[in-house]
């Protein structure tokens, strides 16, 4: 596409705002399901500092945290698939986390090379305090939303979710 033929489509607002980007003009990109998830990742990641941001948190951390806040213990592989990361991005996390001792790493009792991880009583409080900043972000995205379309969005989200799952790089486990 020439330059002329995407002047042709800015509409009068755009062309009295020149030199100022406004990526809806690319309707290409605004029609590409990808580009938008990943689009509304962004937004959500900025939402979530704008709560969390004082806490030293990310959403991964934060989704390990839950993971394991009902007190079930797991190897590392198995925590990372349950949150959807790799292997090796999920061990980064867990070390982090247990730096701040948030949680801990015991042997396994059936397979001595494995570690088990367990959510600490310090991490468990801190998941409880850190779950109304997650929750106030959460909404925030969403509440531009009706009830009824907060519903049917979170629904095919997880239609997608669930049908493309193992083409993901780190398809999340069952756990």
């Amino acid at each position: 596409m020439g330059k002329d033929e995407n002047t042709d489509r800015l509409t009068e607002d755009d062309k009295k705002r020149p030199g100022k980007v406004r990526s809806r003009k690319y309707r290409e990109l605004w029609s590409r399901p990808g580009y938008l998830v990943r689009r509304l990742h962004q937004i959500h990641v900025g939402l979530f500092t704008e709560e969390c941001g004082d806490e030293d948190i990310t959403p991964v951390q934060f989704g390990m945290l839950s993971a394991l806040e009902h007190g079930e213990e797991m190897d590392q592989l198995t925590l990372s698939t349950a949150v959807g990361v790799d292997r090796v991005s999920g061990a980064d996390v867990i070390r982090r986390l247990e730096r701040r001792g948030l949680l801990e790493r015991n042997p396994s009792e059936k397979d001595k090379r494995a570690k088990l991880i367990k959510i600490t009583n310090a991490g468990k409080e801190y998941a409880n305090h850190v779950r109304p900043l997650m929750a106030n972000a959460q909404t925030k995205m969403v509440e531009p939303l009706s009830v009824e379309e907060r519903e049917e969005f979170l629904r095919l989200i997880k239609k997608l979710v669930d049908a493309n799952n193992k083409s993901s790089r780190a398809p999340m486990g069952s756990a």
